[in-house]
């Protein structure tokens, strides 16, 4: 997978989109940073989407999401 500084470098927000859809199946657990929305609880989402740098995420249950930017999840665990 191309780091995050690679795709957030993309003058193009349909790259980084791609490479995420190529990458990333719908139902794929990813995790926040640490460092971003402390005030979430929750850590691991499920990847519902992705729209130019904007990541869609649902809750396990299903009753809510959350959307981040691609430099907010920990690639590290991917």
């Amino acid at each position: 997978m191309p780091s995050v500084s690679e795709m957030k470098k993309s003058e193009y927000p349909p790259l980084a989109e791609r490479l995420v859809s190529n990458y990333v199946a719908p139902g794929t657990r990813l995790r926040l940073r640490g460092d971003v929305c402390q005030q979430v609880k929750e850590r691991e989402w499920i990847f519902n989407k992705v729209k130019g740098n904007t990541i869609f995420l649902i809750h396990e249950p299903g009753a809510h999401g959350i959307v981040v930017g691609i430099e907010d999840i920990d690639w590290t665990t991917f």
